[in-house]
């Protein structure tokens, strides 16, 4: 009887889990003008971003422009883009930490180079789209 309640409980626990991943796994693809809008918002902070940062705005600003252009750019969903998103994502995390050194022209090539790379992004997803 024992055996029969802990196949019975085992059951039950093993087709509740196959129940919840298979509603954590329904979850939408972002549409085209979603990805494209991410795409867009993300160069617009970073450009902003870099135009503040060549009018001599204070670092802390700067710091918190560049934490907002990496929280935009995590919604850049695209398998093709990902590879991407990540080495534009990893020069952000540069520029801030050229910031945080005061190393301002450090964080002026690396701005350059991000803004260059999310260009890039939006060019490859309006070619393939």
């Amino acid at each position: 009887m024992n055996t029969c309640k802990k196949i019975l409980v085992s059951s039950v626990i093993a087709l509740s889990l196959a129940a919840l991943s298979s509603n954590v796994l329904a979850v939408a693809n972002p549409s085209y003008e979603e990805v494209k809008a991410a795409i867009n918002n993300t160069l617009a902070k970073v450009e902003e971003a870099q135009s503040a940062l060549n009018n001599g705005t204070n670092n802390e600003t700067l710091i918190d422009m560049v934490s907002d252009a990496r929280q935009l750019q995590k919604d850049i969903a695209n398998n093709v883009l990902d590879v991407k998103r990540n080495q534009a994502s990893n020069v952000l995390k540069q520029v801030r930490s050229a910031l945080l050194k005061n190393d301002v022209e450090a964080a002026k090539v690396a701005l350059a180079d991000a803004v260059n790379r999310y260009k890039t992004i939006q060019q490859l997803y309006a070619s393939s789209h």
